[in-house]
C-alpha cells in the first residue's frame, strides 16, 4: 500500500499585512504610499485568486522590492464590483503585505504614518491566522508575482 504524504507550509509567519481604508483610488493611495513610507510600487497586471474560471475577478496588485532591507511588498486592493478578496474584512479597502517581515520592524511607524494621510481613514494590522485561506492567497500571489517579475 502506498503512503500518501502531505506538506503543510504556514506562510504566514514571515509576513506583516497592514489593512487600509481609504477614498483614494489605488494609483492615488500608492501616490501616498510611495510618498510618505519610501516605497516604489508599481503597477503590474492585476491579481485574481482565481484566474481558471471564464471571466476571473481580478484586483489591482502593485509591487516593490528593496534590496537593501531584504523584503519585498505588495500592494492589493481587497475590493471588485463583484466580490471581496477578503470577506472577512470587508471594511479593508487595500492591504499592504510586507514579506520577509522579521528582518522589518517598521510596523508601528507606518501605521502611524499612514493614519496621518488624508485621505486614509484607517490602517490596521491584521493578523495573518485570522485569514481563511490564507495560505491559498500567499501562494497565488507568489505565482502571480513570479509570471510578472522577470
Amino acid at each position: 500500500m502506498v503512503k500518501k504524504l502531505t506538506l503543510d507550509i504556514d506562510y504566514s509567519d514571515n509576513f506583516l499585512i497592514l489593512g487600509i481604508v481609504s477614498v483614494y483610488t489605488d494609483y492615488q493611495l500608492v501616490h501616498y504610499v510611495n510618498k510618505t513610507l519610501g516605497f516604489n510600487f508599481i503597477k503590474y497586471a492585476d491579481f485574481s485568486l482565481n484566474d481558471y474560471t471564464k471571466s476571473p475577478i481580478t484586483y489591482s496588485w502593485f509591487y516593490c522590492k528593496s534590496d537593501e532591507l531584504k523584503v519585498k511588498s505588495y500592494f492589493i486592493a481587497n475590493h471588485h464590483a463583484k466580490q471581496k478578496l477578503l470577506p472577512d474584512f470587508k471594511h479593508i479597502d487595500y492591504m499592504l503585505i510586507i514579506d520577509n517581515s522579521e528582518n522589518f520592524n517598521e510596523a508601528g511607524s507606518f501605521i502611524t504614518s499612514l493614519r496621518k494621510v488624508k485621505g486614509i481613514t484607517g490602517v490596521f494590522k491584521i493578523d495573518p491566522q485570522k485569514i481563511k485561506n490564507i495560505s491559498l492567497l500567499l501562494e497565488k500571489n507568489e505565482m502571480h508575482e513570479l509570471a510578472q517579475i522577470k
